[in-house]
């Protein structure tokens, strides 16, 4: 694998580094420009562990969640406001798309620093979710293409995120008494066959490896709303400190903000990064 030292580690507090008490205070200051009057809220900072072959850890990335909101009612979009901060701090833009339901996402990346910008649907609420490189305290490896949190599935199980051979580490073969005989050899050495390079796999195509965990309860899209929160950010500050069944937090959050029944409700929805199940929150907002 590619050489690379990365950040070095804080070993006052695992899961730190340098780099990550630079992109904290880089995303604050951010966010603090699209929303001078009221400052953003780091709803979740957590940390995504590497692994080879064995159980334990050799590495780990920084990642934090930062919001916005605007009291709670829909506003004008703050989408192309928080693009414009990220490009005067001197970061490379790059907006991905924007749904034809309102909802607009973008990648904002600076040397090996990566930010996940997101907007939600009735402008209601914006998310920064950033993260650093991988640090390695004793080895020195290079870059996983995916860890837990910036996979778009759940990770293969065979090659945890490296999208490589772990027995073989992509190396080719040339003599015939050389070849890999790990099970990345019917592929060619190095392709790992469980995700074909990419690092991730849907549980759809492999329901034997990540099984599917049923919701508590009824159906959350007919559940009761939840009460109690101001604004959609005060709502996400607590779906994202909620597990799923199967034991992860980590989950993507689509935000929704629209009014029914004469009530103003804030819908969040994800897939658990963990076991790909789809959850759901509804809340309904104090008016101002």
């Amino acid at each position: 694998m590619t050489e690379n030292t990365g950040e070095p580690m804080d070993r006052s507090a695992t899961g730190t580094s340098s780099g990550a008490v630079w992109l904290k205070g880089a995303l604050l200051d951010i966010a603090s420009v699209v929303r001078p009057d009221r400052g953003p809220t780091v709803v979740r900072e957590w940390s995504d562990s590497v692994r080879l072959l064995d159980p334990e850890p050799v590495g780990f990335r920084s990642l934090f969640l930062i919001g916005m909101s605007w009291d709670g009612r829909p506003a004008l979009s703050k989408f192309g406001a928080t693009l414009t901060a990220f490009t005067e701090a001197g970061w490379d833009v790059h907006p991905d798309a924007t749904d034809q339901d309102g909802e607009s996402w973008a990648t904002a990346r600076h040397e090996q620093f990566e930010v996940r910008v997101y907007e939600g649907s009735g402008t209601g609420l914006v998310t920064l979710t950033g993260w650093t490189p991988v640090v390695y305290p004793e080895l020195r490896l290079g870059q996983p293409p995916f860890t837990r949190s910036t996979a778009g599935g759940v990770l293969c199980y065979d090659c945890h995120g490296w999208g490589v051979c772990l027995t073989c580490e992509g190396r080719p073969y040339e003599r015939r008494d050389q070849r890999c005989w790990c099970i990345a050899n019917n592929a060619g050495p190095g392709k790992c066959v469980e995700c074909a390079g990419r690092g991730l796999r849907s549980p759809a195509t492999v329901p034997w490896w990540r099984p599917q965990h049923p919701l508590h309860g009824a159906d959350m899209d007919c559940a009761a709303p939840e009460a109690g929160h101001a604004t959609a950010l005060s709502a996400l500050s607590d779906v994202a400190q909620r597990a799923c069944v199967c034991g992860e937090f980590r989950c993507s959050w689509r935000n929704v903000l629209e009014e029914e029944g004469g009530r103003l409700l804030a819908r969040f929805v994800g897939a658990c990064q963990g076991c790909d199940v789809r959850r759901t929150h509804t809340f309904t907002l104090a008016r101002s």
